[in-house]
């Protein structure tokens, strides 16, 4: 076998090729730029000081010499501004990037590239699919506080906003939000009916977690957190709302069985709220659109419910009535929110004003 020799001066790559690559690995490397500021906590310390000087930066632990670059980095990007070698956080980054905004987004960066994040080993989960093994249980808290600062960027709001407008809404007292992990939708629904009595219920590890978000809102005296797998585990009975959201892509083949289940729990003539993402009208996926795609993909458990029909097919076989579905635009793209009545009657409050149809609200009892 003859060996051809290679002609280097005749290998030389397209110009245009390289570029499209060298964008790529410009982006992960904007990413990490963006990712050690957070980690070193900078735009938090840069926020107590308001402008600083550069070699006053190194006091974060950042050697001298990575300054300059690290710092026009940043404000290439817009987080920072940095002339006469002074820098300052830019309003974007008061907004988005210091931990004590209301608005902060820096463990949605930071989560991406956690060794638990699903686009780590991503060879290996398209290999395996979302079976990879993985160490220790999911899902992590990590992932927990980007999805829950995700979900902040407007989803949770619309969301809020259209379980608002149903006319069950406005009477019910408690509430039950199965696989509610931070808890947001619970605080927001509390906070939008002040006679809301809420459960958040999820896996044990997930908890603690629920808890400090509960916590951080002051809504401990209205909203709890129990733990339990809702296969095996009874979250309670008799409430007026249940809300479930992003859980059911990995019962997509059990649907059924895990709804039947999860209506158990609410009382006659209560709402029921599923909030999922699906795949979009026709199957199609727009060119520009792969790698938002993809994310989809890995958020849902490999794939997004695919058709509303079919949920509805599901809700109508259970016995729900008033079904109506209201497609909307989440944080990871399409979703369909889903409110659906459980029949047998009108809701029936006792005289305290606490309880539901046969006064068992919630896993206690009336007023629990």
């Amino acid at each position: 076998m003859t060996r051809q020799t290679i002609q280097l001066r005749q290998v030389m790559p397209a110009v245009e090729g390289v570029a499209r690559l060298d964008a790529a690995l410009s982006g992960y490397q904007s990413y990490q730029v963006i990712s050690a500021a957070l980690e070193l906590r900078f735009f938090d310390w840069l926020s107590e000081r308001g402008p600083t000087a550069r070699n006053d930066v190194t006091a974060i632990g950042i050697n001298g010499m990575f300054t300059r670059g690290f710092l026009t980095a940043l404000a290439d990007m817009g987080y920072i501004t940095f002339e006469e070698n002074v820098c300052a956080n830019t309003p974007i980054a008061e907004e988005l990037l210091v931990s004590t905004s209301p608005t902060y987004q820096g463990d949605l960066i930071l989560a991406a590239g956690r060794e638990t994040s699903s686009w780590s080993h991503l060879a290996a989960t398209l290999r395996d699919g979302m079976e990879t093994p993985k160490t220790g249980p999911r899902p992590t808290h990590d992932h927990l506080r980007a999805v829950a600062q995700r979900c902040t960027r407007g989803e949770l709001q619309h969301v809020v906003g259209l379980i608002g407008q149903h006319s069950g809404f406005r009477n019910a007292r408690s509430m039950l939000d199965v696989g509610g992990g931070h808890g947001l939708y619970a605080v927001a629904l509390c906070q939008e009916n002040p006679n809301l009595q809420a459960t958040v219920f999820d896996l044990p590890h997930v908890v603690p977690l629920t808890r400090e978000y509960i916590g951080k809102y002051g809504m401990g005296g209205r909203i709890s957190a129990r733990g339990g797998d809702i296969l095996v585990d009874d979250p309670g009975r008799g409430y007026d709302l249940i809300i479930v959201s992003h859980l059911l892509y990995t019962f997509r083949d059990r649907l059924t069985d895990v709804l039947g289940k999860i209506t158990e729990s609410l009382a006659p003539g209560g709402l029921l709220v599923l909030n999922h993402l699906f795949c979009s009208p026709g199957c199609t996926i727009s060119p520009g659109s792969g790698t938002a795609e993809l994310d989809r993909a890995l958020m849902s458990a490999g794939h997004p419910l695919c058709h509303p029909e079919g949920l509805e097919a599901v809700l109508k076989r259970l016995g729900y009535i008033d079904i109506t579905s209201s497609p909307h635009e989440t944080g990871m793209g399409y979703g369909v929110l889903f409110c659906a009545t459980k029949d047998g009657g009108e809701t029936v409050h006792c005289r305290d004003g606490s309880s539901s149809s046969g006064c068992s609200c919630g896993p206690g009892g009336c007023g629990n």
